[in-house]
């Protein structure tokens, strides 16, 4: 179910930003969320939780970008906040909102720091403050769908 999860969201987010103009206030990072929904199956197993976050940004990195490792990287970087996130927070829909949040502006300034570390783009404030609100509500609302499904998916798993 996990890899399942994690390729709809990589192909949904793929979908999306061809219908979504550049500039829009819904830019999708599915992929991101989806890795810190899918957080709570793993079950105590970080090291299988930070190998299937390390290959989805591999992945992302292939087809999406042409920014080799900068999402390999982010993505491991978002995934080690996000287990620390989960030691401390119990899983429920209002958190799932908070998490979402914080993995946006975490993963976000991550990514366009690093970007520009390695000289794939020059700081602008501007950008970077559009870049993290554009994010903010697609895929908040994403996370809360993602989390809902897996949440009916799992109970009705439990319940076989």
């Amino acid at each position: 179910m996990i890899i399942l999860i994690l390729a709809i969201s990589f192909i949904l987010e793929g979908i999306v930003s061809l219908i979504v103009k550049d500039g829009s206030l819904f830019i999708p990072i599915f992929s991101i969320i989806s890795v810190a929904t899918v957080y709570p199956l793993f079950k105590e197993n970080k090291t299988k939780y930070l190998i299937y976050s390390v290959s989805l940004g591999l992945l992302y990195d292939t087809v999406y970008t042409n920014t080799p490792f900068t999402n390999t990287i982010s993505f491991l970087a978002t995934a080690f906040i996000i287990t620390l996130i989960y030691e401390y927070i119990k899983v429920s829909k209002f958190n799932i909102l908070l998490i979402d949040i914080v993995v946006i502006l975490f993963y976000q300034s991550f990514s366009y720091l690093l970007l520009c570390i390695l000289n794939y783009c020059t700081f602008n404030e501007t950008t970077f403050i559009v870049n993290l609100y554009s994010s903010l509500i697609l895929n908040i609302v994403y996370g809360l769908v993602l989390y809902i499904i897996i949440e009916l998916l799992t109970k009705k798993h439990k319940g076989l």
